[in-house]
């Protein structure tokens, strides 16, 4: 029987590698599968991932970004997506999995062309898909609607002028002319979708997001400690360090200003740096910044107490996901996908967008260490039992299976047994 071929579509390989589709695709070739990740920046040195990008093709994005800033659109002008059927890998391809479709290469204006040549499956990260401009609608509800008279332009990605009407209308007018299914992490997203004008046209599927559970999995947190230069008595804070409008660092912030603990503190951050200096001297910081190796991560996790993740938008939430399979209560924001993602209560703590709320919290895990174990055993469970990799491959491969069966595509080759995907359809 033929072997079907898979190909994945997106940004970048290594960074992301458990949500951008070069995991996916590294297992689904494990799985007997033909498998491709087409990339724009390649990294990595995987033989069957490639790379978009050209040092011409730089130079092109590079005018297009400035002229679709100049002229406030977004994802519209660039050339290279057009170009796919020529290239090898998409015409053998018996499907096409999209992912991350915004940061800077893909004009979805191709969509049309491409989903009508491939059976295509295109995973939603963000809400941006759904939304005139911003990745993150927050409070506004103007996507349900249209879009237009946009009361923020300037969050990420931002607009000189608001074309925001234009923008909703023009992927309107795309997605109504293609053939998509849609897959989406979290049930938080899953309902925007449901509730969008956009989404109409496309299938949807809830499909969370896996991990590697034997990998991202509790530790000897003492030892973790010790390798950072922790002091073994010290409680650790894990946390992200990020000054986007959506990680509620300005939360944690002025949860640091009134944290009145008498046990030593240490502050684990993570991404950006800089941002607890203040806290010098007060408390102990360990900032390791962006890390890539997978190991190394995982046991600078399984060095926390404790994580804290309040972002005040977040459609899903890797970071939270795996925390949870190190075995850390984490605390989370009411309003979010996480709370849900992380089962809360009983895999997290959620709570009000609220500085306050998150010092009782907080000090509560600090002050009670049976309560830290109840819950982080707790959340270790949960994440095994939803979010292991192999489950999340499962699911996915039902998904490609019964796409491409609806394209009168042959099943794919035998593999290893699938579970049902978790997934509604319109």
């Amino acid at each position: 029987m033929k072997q079907i071929n898979i190909l994945q579509v997106g940004a970048t390989d290594e960074e992301g590698a458990r949500f951008n589709g070069q995991d996916l695709h590294k297992e689904l070739r494990e799985r007997g599968f033909r498998s491709h990740h087409m990339v724009w920046s390649k990294t990595g040195d995987d033989p069957d991932t490639s790379e978009i990008k050209t040092t011409k093709s730089i130079k092109r994005q590079q005018k297009i970004q400035r002229l679709e800033y100049k002229f406030s659109l977004q994802s519209l002008l660039y050339p290279f997506a057009f170009e796919f059927p020529l290239r090898k890998q998409f015409k053998e391809a018996d499907l096409v999995h999209y992912h991350l479709l915004h940061t800077g290469y893909f004009s979805l204006g191709a969509l049309p062309l491409l989903t009508r040549m491939k059976p295509s499956v295109w995973t939603l990260h963000d809400p941006w898909a759904m939304t005139g401009h911003c990745v993150h609608p927050f409070g506004c509800d103007r996507w349900k609607i249209g879009c237009g008279n946009c009361p923020d332009l300037k969050i990420m990605f931002p607009l000189q002028h608001d074309n925001t009407a234009f923008l909703w209308k023009a992927k309107k007018f795309l997605y109504h002319a293609s053939r998509i299914d849609i897959v989406l992490a979290s049930k938080w997203m899953m309902k925007m979708a449901e509730e969008s004008p956009l989404m109409s046209n496309f299938r949807l599927h809830h499909i969370p997001f896996g991990i590697d559970t034997q990998l991202f999995a509790p530790g000897d947190t003492a030892d973790c400690k010790a390798k950072l230069g922790i002091p073994k008595d010290n409680l650790v804070i894990g946390l992200r360090a990020n000054s986007n409008d959506f990680k509620g660092l300005s939360y944690i912030q002025e949860m640091f200003e009134h944290l009145d603990f008498e046990l030593p503190i240490t502050i684990l951050a993570f991404n950006q740096k800089g941002h607890f200096d203040k806290y010098l001297g007060r408390h102990h910081i360990v900032e390791v910044g962006w890390i890539k190796e997978s190991s190394a991560y995982a046991q600078t996790l399984q060095a926390c107490d404790l994580f804290l993740m309040p972002s005040t938008a977040e459609s899903f939430g890797m970071m939270a996901i795996e925390s949870m399979a190190c075995g850390k209560p984490s605390i989370v924001f009411d309003g979010t996908a996480l709370p849900e993602v992380t089962f809360a209560p009983r895999g997290a703590i959620s709570i009000p967008k609220n500085a306050n709320e998150l010092l009782k919290a907080t000090k509560h895990l600090l002050t009670d260490q049976r309560a830290r174990k109840q819950l982080g055993d707790e959340a270790r469970n949960l994440s095994v039992q939803n979010y292991d990799f192999k489950l999340h491959v499962d699911r996915m491969q039902n998904l490609y299976e019964n796409a491409l069966a609806r394209a009168g595509t042959a099943a794919p080759s035998p593999a290893e047994p699938t579970r049902p995907a978790q997934s509604s359809h319109k």
